[in-house]
C-alpha cells in the first residue's frame, strides 16, 4: 500500500513540475516591455510589464518657472505695490483733509493693501527672503507700547529691527482701530497729535519702500536668474526649484498655519495649550479670517500655476508632481493637496470673526480648522519635497 501512495505522490510532483515548466515557457515567450503610456518608449505590443525600462521626457522646469514668474509672481507683486501706492495716496488725503470720510477711505485702502500682501506672502525666497519681508511689513502681535513711545518721543528709526513690531500693516491695524475709539475719535486724535499723523504716514511710507523694492528686484535682473537657474537637472539647494518650494513650505508651515491660527489657539503653548487670542492677525480690526482665506486661496493658485490676473491654469507644481508620479495613498499627490486645501477653506468658512473670540467660545471648531491646516504640512513638506527631490533647507523647531 505504501508503494502505491509513494507512486501517486511522485506522479503528482511530476505533474506539478511539468506544469510549472509549461507556465514558465509560456510566460517567457510573452513580449516584455514598457507598458506605461506616458513613457517615451511605450510598447503597445508588450504583454508583460517591464516598467523599469521606461524612459520619460524631462519635465519642462524652465517653462514652469517662466509661467509662475511671468503670470503669477510679477503680476502679484505689481498689484501689491499698486495697493500700497493707493494706501499712501489715501494717507496723504487724510493728512491734508482729516475728515471721517477720508479716515474711512484710509481704513479701506489699508485692508485692500493687506489682502494684496496675502497674495505674495508665501513668495518667501529671493528678494523677499533676503530682506525678510514678512518682518518688515506684517509682524504680530504688534508692539503697542513701542508705537506709543515712538509717537510721544517723535524720534524713531523704522529701519531698525527693534521697530519691526512697531511698523507694517499691524501697526496700522492698531493706529486705525484703537480700542474704545470711534471714527470721529480717531480723526480728533490725529488732528490734535501731529506726531501721530507723522508716524502714520511714516509707517505707510516704509511699507511702500519695501513693496517698491521687491517689485524692482523682480522686474530687474532677478527674474532672469530665477528662470535660467532651472536649466540644471538638479533641484539641489540654491536652485530655483529648491528656493521656490522651500519658501512656499516654510511660509505656509510657520507663518500661515502656525502664526495665523496655531499660536493664538495655544497649539504651541507648551503643555498648557493655553489660548493666546491677542496673537491673531488684525487683533484690533477684529477681522482675521478674510486674510487667512485669501492667503490659502492665493497659495492654491500659485501651486497650480494659475495666472494671477485670469486664473487660467498653466504649468505649475501640480504638473511637476504628476510628471514624477507623486502619490499619497494611491492618489495623485497634486489632487490630495488640492482636496486638503478645499477642506481647509471649508473648515475656516465655519468660523466667525473676531477669531480672538472664536478661539475662546468655539474652540472645537477652531481646532478642526487647525487640524486641517496641519494635515497639509506633511503633504507639502514631506511628500511633495521628496517627490521633487528637494531637500528641506529651513529650520523647524515645532517638533511636528
Amino acid at each position: 500500500m505504501s508503494d502505491i501512495i509513494r507512486f501517486q505522490t511522485n506522479t503528482r510532483m511530476l505533474k506539478a513540475f511539468f506544469f510549472g515548466i509549461i507556465v514558465l515557457l509560456s510566460f517567457s515567450c510573452k513580449k516584455k516591455g514598457c507598458m506605461d503610456e506616458n513613457a517615451v518608449n511605450y510598447d503597445a505590443d508588450a504583454e508583460v510589464a517591464d516598467n523599469a525600462t521606461c524612459t520619460y521626457e524631462p519635465f519642462e522646469k524652465t517653462q514652469m518657472l517662466t509661467n509662475i514668474c511671468d503670470n503669477y509672481i510679477i503680476p502679484a507683486y505689481t498689484n501689491f505695490n499698486e495697493k500700497n501706492i493707493a494706501l499712501s495716496n489715501s494717507a496723504s488725503g487724510f493728512s491734508s483733509n482729516p475728515t471721517v470720510d477720508a479716515f474711512e477711505a484710509l481704513k479701506q485702502t489699508w485692508k485692500d493693501a493687506l489682502l494684496s500682501w496675502q497674495q505674495v506672502c508665501f513668495l518667501d525666497f529671493g528678494p523677499a527672503a533676503f530682506v525678510i519681508l514678512n518682518n518688515q511689513v506684517n509682524i504680530y502681535p504688534v508692539g503697542t507700547d513701542k508705537i506709543n513711545n515712538n509717537i510721544n518721543l517723535g524720534v524713531y528709526n523704522l529701519d531698525l529691527a527693534d521697530n519691526n513690531d512697531a511698523k507694517g500693516y499691524q501697526a496700522l491695524d492698531y493706529l486705525l482701530h484703537q480700542p474704545g475709539m470711534t471714527d470721529e475719535d480717531h480723526v480728533t486724535y490725529f488732528m490734535s497729535n501731529a506726531n501721530a499723523m507723522t508716524y502714520l504716514t511714516d509707517v505707510i511710507d516704509n511699507i511702500n519702500y519695501w513693496s517698491n523694492y521687491i517689485l524692482t528686484e523682480w522686474t530687474g535682473s532677478y527674474k532672469d536668474s530665477f528662470k535660467s537657474n532651472s536649466t540644471s537637472e538638479s533641484n539641489a539647494q540654491g536652485s530655483s526649484i529648491s528656493n521656490l518650494v522651500n519658501g512656499l513650505c516654510y511660509h505656509y508651515e510657520s507663518i500661515i498655519r502656525k502664526g495665523k491660527v496655531g499660536l493664538p489657539l495655544g497649539a504651541f503653548n507648551g503643555f498648557s495649550q493655553q489660548e493666546m487670542p491677542d496673537r491673531v492677525e488684525c487683533y484690533y480690526h477684529q477681522e482675521s479670517l478674510p486674510f487667512l482665506v485669501e492667503s490659502i486661496n492665493a497659495m492654491n493658485k500659485y501651486i497650480n500655476g494659475a495666472s494671477y490676473n485670469t486664473g487660467e491654469n498653466g504649468l505649475g507644481l501640480d504638473n511637476y508632481m504628476d510628471h514624477v508620479g507623486a502619490t499619497q495613498n494611491s492618489n495623485s499627490l497634486s489632487s490630495v493637496i488640492n482636496s486638503q486645501i478645499d477642506e481647509i477653506i471649508e473648515k475656516v468658512g465655519q468660523l466667525n470673526d473676531p477669531l480672538s473670540n472664536e478661539i475662546i467660545v468655539n474652540k472645537p471648531a477652531v481646532n478642526e480648522a487647525y487640524s486641517a491646516l496641519q494635515q497639509l504640512v506633511p503633504y507639502m513638506k514631506a511628500d511633495m519635497m521628496s517627490a521633487l527631490g528637494v531637500i528641506v533647507t529651513y529650520q523647524d523647531n515645532d517638533g511636528d
